[in-house]
């Protein structure tokens, strides 16, 4: 009886469980002296044996005004792994909030900036991608 290759179970679980979890997402709206400002917080951990190290980056976004409104988190993040439309590219990994990942929930927390007068987020995506560039998990909520 012939045996599958190598890695084949791992990667057969791989396709059935994703390999970061995401649980607990909130975000708020609040407002300072200084401006307004969307506050997220989230939890991340990974299904897999081995940790799993990259960066996290979380795009706000308000496409149904013109123009669109938009941030990101990191903002040492912006220019290179957004584009100039507010779009993710994940072109320079290494803009994100780095981290290590294992099977125990890890917290985020991330502050975008808001601009006042301006019309409000509607959608936060959160993106984790790994340190070669891969999205692993591309999350979008609904504000």
């Amino acid at each position: 009886m012939e045996q599958p290759p190598q890695g084949s179970a791992a990667s057969a679980e791989s396709d059935s469980a994703p390999a970061i979890e995401l649980d607990r997402f909130t975000a708020r709206r609040e407002r300072s002296d200084e401006g307004e400002r969307l506050s997220v917080s989230l939890r991340l951990r990974t299904t897999m044996a081995e940790p799993i190290d990259g960066f996290v980056f979380v795009v706000a976004r308000n496409d149904h005004v013109t123009p669109h409104v938009w941030a990101i988190w990191p903002a040492k993040a912006n220019g290179l792994a957004i584009t100039a439309g507010g779009h993710f590219h994940g072109a320079t990994p290494g803009a994100g909030e780095p981290f290590s990942l294992t099977g125990r929930w890890e917290r985020m927390d991330a502050v975008l900036p808001h601009q006042l007068g301006v019309p409000a987020y509607d959608t936060v995506v959160v993106y984790v991608v790994s340190a070669q560039g891969r999205i692993l998990l591309s999350r979008p909520f609904r504000l």
